[in-house]
């Protein structure tokens, strides 16, 4: 074991026994730190405590606010770890419930908060494993592909105005979420770009131009997809990664679930629902309207998102000195993002 995975434990073996646990023989074991992590550091560990037959023992994960992640600079972990209290305890949705978030960086490094292990699996949707999984689960009379509409459907029918998630969340309105969106996605361009890139220009000025009627904003989960997901036999059983959930445009998880770059080359829609399916099931659920101009334009706005989310990863692993490979293979996606974004675009 590495120094500094032996110094975590410790430190997190001490807060558990202070803020959590609240027992002196509370022990950490199983202690691993996920693959996952293009945002945040994450780490999973079950705890132990109690003697003999009295012996108890739960999982958790911890959840590590990375710096030199991907937008780090625009995101909160405080947010988010108020948006799962919130959900965990006023909704249905598999979401895990948290116990702690603690602000002082000397104890880990960084920001950090704690919830509960869920059950379930996840799956990389592109790994041989993943897609053979999937294929499984777009059978026919699979109830997975319904889960996974009813579940974005609960989240945005939701009533956040009865959760008191506080002004950062309910700040926003329907009448400038777009142009806010927009003014985002310029400034993410103004932080990152090496260059003028004329096909970003076209594609934010596309934006500013072509933005549809509004409609009343919901909770959003901004990275809804089935790599994000929990699974167990037939049944979704959790739903993570909530970083950039906000308060927003329904339309914008719905184009998120449509875009190329989370289906590449399959036919379906996450690699697991037909798009016409997914759409006239999410209206029937919901009764919001909308049309298939408004999920184009919002497909757009993702493509240029992705188009900046590989300028980020490039600028964190060539410019910031993370050491996350990863990093530097989104980075060189660069090219491939351009040219889809173009072709959205109709060059």
């Amino acid at each position: 074991m590495s120094i500094y995975k032996q110094e975590i434990i410790e430190s997190l073996e001490k807060y558990f026994r202070e803020n959590i646990i609240l027992s002196k023989e509370a022990a950490i074991v199983d202690f691993v730190q996920l693959s996952e992590g293009w945002t945040d550091e994450a780490y999973l560990f079950n705890v132990t405590w109690g003697k003999n037959q009295e012996e108890q023992s739960k999982g958790f994960v911890l959840r590590k606010f990375k710096k030199g992640g991907l937008f780090s600079d625009i995101r909160n972990l405080f947010h988010q770890y108020k948006l799962l209290e919130a959900l965990s305890t006023k909704s249905s949705l598999p979401v895990p419930r948290v116990y702690a978030y603690e602000e002082d960086e000397s104890l880990l490094g960084s920001k950090f908060f704690v919830m509960e292990k869920l059950e379930g699996k996840s799956y990389v949707p592109w790994s041989k494993e993943g897609r053979k999984f999937f294929h499984q689960a777009a059978a026919e009379n699979n109830p997975i592909p319904y889960q996974f509409v009813e579940h974005l459907a609960d989240l945005h029918t939701l009533d956040y105005q009865s959760m008191n998630l506080g002004e950062w969340f309910t700040q926003v309105d329907e009448k400038h979420y777009l142009d806010i969106k927009i003014k985002e996605l310029e400034e993410l361009y103004a932080n990152y770009k090496v260059f003028y890139d004329p096909v970003v220009a076209d594609g934010l000025e596309w934006l500013k131009r072509n933005k549809p009627e509004p409609l009343p904003l919901s909770i959003i989960h901004n990275d809804y997809r089935t790599g994000n997901l929990l699974f167990e036999n037939d049944r979704i059983t959790g739903i993570l990664d909530w970083e950039y959930a906000e308060l927003g445009d329904p339309r914008m998880d719905l184009a998120y679930v449509c875009a190329r770059a989370n289906r590449m080359d399959s036919p379906l829609l996450c690699y697991l629902v037909n798009r016409d399916f997914f759409l006239e099931y999410y209206q029937q659920c919901t009764g919001i309207h909308f049309s298939p101009e408004d999920i184009y334009y919002f497909e757009v706005y993702h493509q240029v998102k992705f188009l900046l989310l590989s300028l980020s990863a490039g600028n964190s692993f060539f410019k910031e000195g993370s050491l996350d490979l990863r990093m530097a293979r989104q980075g060189f996606r660069f090219t491939l993002m351009r040219k889809m974004t173009a072709e959205l675009l109709g060059y």
